[in-house]
């Protein structure tokens, strides 16, 4: 071999090896991080799954070209990362990395020193997870890094700082009133007493308590900051929506029983959008979800009551049709499905036909019908009536403060040609305490649903579903 040509060889070996030992190299600094091995394996303390082993370059005995390596790729950020303890484990949540494929998740317990490997987690967008079959009782430690794909090696960022979580067990969800226990003390509370149209239409031994505002169990973890959203009847029960106000864990779809107004059990939704509007087509349970909405079948809600447990966890919706606009409220009648958005201004909604029910149901656009600022639920009865709550803000001295009961009776048998369909004047007006939400009707009551027990800045809560005879709504 020619000189000139020996040394290109010793070159190109020598710049292979330098790329594959960077490798280990990075990997021994961010264990001297964390102060411990990082050896990839099971986590201590039963954790979720296994990592994957990092894959390491293995040189040619022939000489290959060696892809230009960006420095820069290796200097990943470290995500900022929070855990929370529940009911034998614990949910990993972290920032998107900017340039990450997926994450490598450390833990420990509080008894031992060595951070161990716990699970590899594929997907820059992947900011989420969850450990399970933990014993309860035990504090762990977590540290999380970003990793990027390069020439097929995962090359490891920076660690994060450690952050502990406990397991314990979860109280069962809350049956009882947020803040008036008894009859007694809520006909003395300022909303009863000042807000006289309720009163009088109010059937206090058909109202109900709205489960979940003091503690829900959300698939073993407890959460104090729930807020509830939309009501409707389906079936032998209603259905509440509810989100978590911080954002941290999913929505949920509390199931009351019709006859008994008793809280039965919950249904944990797939994702933390917020669940605004429910409406039940006879077949299927309808749920917003920003941009969309969501479905699934009735039969969720029956076997979840029949299961007998705390709750169920939903692992994903039959449907979602996109909109082009915010799911707020929905409501059905007559197989059109109507949803419009929150809005300060007079707005539109919209009615879709639902298509294949039974099988994969989807949504037609077909109809239109104004609906005044503000709008927070509808709701139709048998014959066709329409009951719409208006809300906003928990103070009267706020500026746009209004919260309201109207019924309409809707032209829906002559909608014009462009499917638009006349509400008509409302035919009664109630005024009612603050951030009325969703509607519902049973035989002849309509039942008005309230968030406002969870604001402090509230002077009239309501911490029950109120049953108002409909007759006795006034104009």
């Amino acid at each position: 071999m020619k000189k000139k040509t020996w040394m290109k060889y010793i070159a190109g070996c020598l710049t292979l090896t330098l790329f594959v030992t960077m490798v280990p190299m990075q990997a021994a600094a961010n264990t001297e991080k964390q102060g411990g091995t990082g050896t990839p394996g099971a986590a201590s303390g039963g954790a979720a799954s296994i990592a994957t082993p990092t894959p390491t370059a293995t040189a040619s005995a022939t000489p290959t070209a060696t892809a230009t390596v960006n420095p820069t790729l290796y200097e990943l950020d470290a995500p900022t990362v929070t855990a929370r303890g529940g009911s034998n484990r614990v949910m990993l949540s972290w920032n998107k990395v900017t340039g990450a494929s997926g994450y490598y998740i450390y833990s420990r317990k509080s008894s031992e020193s060595v951070y161990q490997q716990t699970a590899v987690v594929k997907g820059a967008d992947t900011v989420r997870y969850l450990i399970k079959s933990l014993p309860q009782n035990t504090t762990y430690y977590y540290r999380v890094a970003a990793y990027c794909e390069v020439s097929g090696t995962q090359i490891e960022g920076k660690l994060s700082t450690a952050v502990s979580a406990k397991t314990a067990a979860v109280s069962a969800t809350s049956k009882g009133a947020r803040k008036y226990s008894t009859k007694a003390a809520f006909t003395k509370s300022p909303a009863y007493k000042t807000y006289k149209k309720m009163r009088s239409a109010m059937n206090y031994n058909k109202s109900f308590a709205i489960p979940g505002m003091k503690t829900t169990n959300v698939a073993g973890f407890s959460c104090t900051t729930m807020v509830p959203q939309g009501l409707c009847l389906a079936g032998s029960y209603f259905l509440i929506t509810a989100y978590d106000y911080k954002n941290e864990l999913n929505s949920v779809v509390y199931v009351v029983s019709r006859s008994s107004k008793s809280y039965i059990t919950t249904i944990v939704l797939p994702s933390k959008a917020k669940a605004g509007g429910i409406a039940y087509d006879g077949t299927n349970v309808w749920i917003s979800k920003g941009k969309a909405v969501a479905s699934f079948p009735y039969s969720v809600v029956t076997n979840a009551v029949n299961a007998g447990t705390s709750y169920t966890e939903l692992a994903a919706y039959k449907s979602v049709s996109a909109l082009d606009s915010t799911a707020s409220f929905m409501g059905y009648y007559n197989n059109v499905l109507w949803i419009g958005t929150f809005r300060q201004a007079t707005s539109t909604m919209k009615g879709y036909q639902i298509n294949n029910k039974a099988t994969l149901p989807s949504l037609s656009p077909a109809y239109t019908m104004d609906v005044p600022s503000k709008t927070q639920g509808i709701t139709f009865d048998s014959a066709g009536t329409m009951i719409l709550t208006r809300s906003y803000r928990t103070k009267k001295a706020k500026s746009g403060y209004i919260s309201q009961l109207r019924t309409y009776k809707p032209s829906f048998t002559s909608p014009k040609s462009n499917g638009k369909v006349l509400k008509n004047t409302a035919m009664k007006v109630t005024t009612m305490p603050p951030m009325v939400k969703g509607a519902a009707v049973y035989g002849t009551y309509t039942y008005a649903l309230f968030s406002s027990s969870y604001y402090k800045s509230c002077k009239y809560p309501v911490d029950r579903v109120i049953a108002m005879k409909e007759s006795k709504l006034v104009e």
